[in-house]
C-alpha cells in the first residue's frame, strides 16, 4: 500500500482507541499531562526473582554500561552512577536512530526523556540509538542531513553515492563535520556557524562515531549539565554480545548459540507471525546478525551450522561462540534488532521505550522468544521472570510533535532554552503534545490493525501477557 507522505489511513481517534485496548494502562494517562505520563515511563524498580540467567544478563550490561562510559571519558563517579541506574531504574531510551540531538525525531524524545529522569531525581541518562540506518532515510532525511532556519544542511558533504548503499556505523572512510548548506552554499548563516563552532572539529572513522562524539557536545550546551548522558549504539552492542559469547556463564551462549535447536524455534516462531493478524510488525529479515562489508548490511541465514548470505558478497560465519566473536570484533557481523533486545532488555529485564512500530513489534519479540522457551523445559526460572515482567516496553518516542526546529527554537531562547521548553511541554496533555500523530495515522500496518481489531480478527485475549 502506497501512501503520500500527508495521507492519513486511520484517524487519531481510531489509533489512540486500538493503542488503550492493546495497553489498558495507558488510559489513565489520556488526559494526563505529559510530565505525569515522562514520570510513569521512567517509574521502574529492579528485578527481584532471582533468575539466574537475568541476574547474569544484567551483570553482562552493568559491565558494558561501565566500559562505554570510562570509554567516553567520565568520571570514576559518573562511571559507577551509570552503572547503578541500569541496574536499580532500568530504563533504556531506544526509540530515536543515531541522529544529532537537534534533529526533531532525536531532539523531542530526548527532551521528554528528560522529563521523566527529572521527576525521579536521577542524574544519569542512557540511551541506544541504532546505528545500522543509511546515512538517507527519505529525501534529505536522515543521520547526514539536519534542517537550520529552514535551509537543508549536508552534515557530511558526502554525495549520494557515498550515502545511499551505507549504513552509518561503517568504517569505510573518514568522516568530519562539513555542514554544507544546499539551498543557499554562498555562505555560512549565523546558526550554522554556531553550530559548526559546537561540533567536533577532528576526522572520525565512522559517521556514527562523529556523531556520538557531537552529541555529547549538543548535550553539555544545550541539555542538563546535572544529567549525565550515555549513548549506546550497534557497536556497542556487538561488544555486549561478544561479552556473552566469552562467558561461559552466559544464556546467550548456551541456549542461543550452542542450541541451535533453540535458535531455529525462535526464528520458526517468528516466520509463524506471517500467517496472523500481526504479519508484517515482525519479520525474519535475516538470522540475529546483519553481514557488513565496508558498510553495506546484507542478510545472513542460519543454514545448518553457519551463518551465510545469499547475496553476491559470499559470506560464512561458523555458528559458534568463537567464530561470532571474531567476526563481531573485526566487523563483519552486526547484532540484529532482535538480538539487540535481547541482550539489552528481554534478558536483563530493562524496560526500553520506543516508537510507533515498536510498540507492536517489542512485544511481538517477547511473545517469540517465550514460545521458544516454552518448548524448552529447562529454562522455567526465565521463563517465569519474563512473565513478571511490568510494562517490558513503553511508548516514549517522538511524543512531542512539534513542528518548529530544535536548533533555532534553542538559540531564540538562549541558555534559557531546554528549561522553556521542558516547563511548556510538561504541562500539555498528551492529546495535544503528541500532535497528529502521523507515524501511526499514515503507517499502512496501524491501519490494518485496526481494521483487524475491529472486525474482531485480532484481540488482547491470546496474547495478553505480551501487551501490558
Amino acid at each position: 500500500m502506497e501512501t503520500s507522505p500527508n495521507s492519513e489511513l486511520v484517524s487519531k481517534e481510531e489509533v489512540l482507541a486500538l493503542i488503550c485496548e492493546l495497553f489498558p494502562w495507558l488510559r489513565q494517562f489520556q488526559q494526563a499531562s505529559l510530565n505525569e505520563y515522562a514520570k510513569a515511563a521512567f517509574s521502574v524498580g529492579s528485578d527481584q526473582s532471582g533468575c539466574v540467567a537475568r541476574s547474569q544478563a544484567m551483570s553482562l550490561l552493568r559491565s558494558r554500561v561501565g566500559a562505554v562510559a570510562q570509554r567516553q571519558g567520565y568520571s570514576a563517579g559518573a562511571v559507577s552512577s551509570f552503572q547503578t541506574e541500569i541496574e536499580v531504574a532500568p530504563v533504556l531510551q531506544s526509540g530515536p536512530h543515531l541522529h544529532l540531538l537537534i534533529e526533531p525525531d532525536a531532539f523531542y524524545t530526548h527532551l521528554f526523556s528528560l522529563m521523566g529522569l527529572r521527576a525521579h531525581g536521577r542524574t544519569s541518562y542512557i540511551s541506544y540509538a541504532c546505528s545500522t540506518v543509511k546515512f538517507v532515510e527519505r529525501g534529505r532525511k536522515g543521520p547526514a542531513w539536519l534542517h537550520v532556519d529552514g535551509d537543508a544542511v549536508n552534515v557530511f558533504g558526502l554525495s549520494r553515492s557515498k550515502m545511499i548503499p551505507y549504513s552509518i556505523l561503517g568504517r569505510n572512510g573518514c568522516y568530519r563535520f562539513h555542514l554544507q548548506n544546499v539551498d543557499r552554499p554562498a555562505r555560512d548563516s549565523e546558526a550554522i556557524s554556531c553550530l559548526r563552532d559546537l561540533l567536533p572539529r577532528g576526522e572520525f572513522q565512522s559517521a556514527a562515531e562523529a556523531i556520538k562524539a557531537a552529541n555529547l557536545c549538543l548535550w553539555k550546551r544545550y541539555f542538563d549539565s546535572q544529567v549525565d548522558f550515555l549513548q549506546l549504539d550497534d557497536s556497542d552492542v556487538a561488544d555486549l554480545v561478544a561479552d556473552h559469547l566469552s562467558d561461559g556463564r552466559s544464556w546467550l551462549r548456551a541456549s542461543l548459540i550452542e542450541d541451535r535447536a533453540f535458535a531455529m524455534r525462535l526464528i520458526h516462531c517468528i516466520d509463524q507471525l506471517a500467517d496472523t493478524p500481526w504479519r508484517g510488525w515482525l519479520k525474519n529479515s535475516t538470522h540475529f546478525f546483519w553481514g557488513c562489508i565496508e558498510g553495506r548490511l546484507f542478510p545472513l541465514w542460519l543454514d545448518g551450522r553457519v551463518l551465510r548470505s545469499k547475496a553476491t558478497d559470499d559470506v560464512c560465519v561458523e555458528f559458534s561462540p568463537p567464530s561470532l566473536v571474531e567476526a563481531l570484533r573485526t566487523g563483519r557481523i552486526v547484532p540484529n534488532l532482535l538480538l539487540m533486545f535481547i541482550v539489552t532488555s528481554i534478558l536483563p529485564g530493562v524496560r526500553v521505550l520506543g516508537g510507533s512500530r515498536h510498540t507492536i513489534y517489542y512485544p511481538l519479540m517477547r511473545w517469540a522468544f517465550c514460545e521458544a522457551l516454552r518448548n524448552n523445559h529447562r529454562d522455567t526460572q526465565l521463563l517465569n521472570a519474563l512473565s513478571k515482567d511490568e510494562r517490558p516496553g513503553v511508548w516514549g518516542h517522538r511524543i512531542i510533535s512539534s513542528p518548529c526546529e530544535p536548533f533555532s527554537l534553542l538559540n531564540a531562547f538562549s541558555r534559557g532554552g531546554i528549561e522553556t521548553l521542558l516547563g511548556l511541554f510538561g504541562k500539555m496533555s498528551i492529546i495535544d503534545a503528541c500532535g497528529p500523530l502521523s507515524s501511526f495515522t499514515q503507517d499502512p500496518l496501524w491501519a490494518e490493525l485496526a481494521v483487524a481489531y475491529s472486525s474482531g480478527r485480532v484481540g488482547r485475549q491470546s496474547w495478553q501477557w505480551a501487551f501490558r
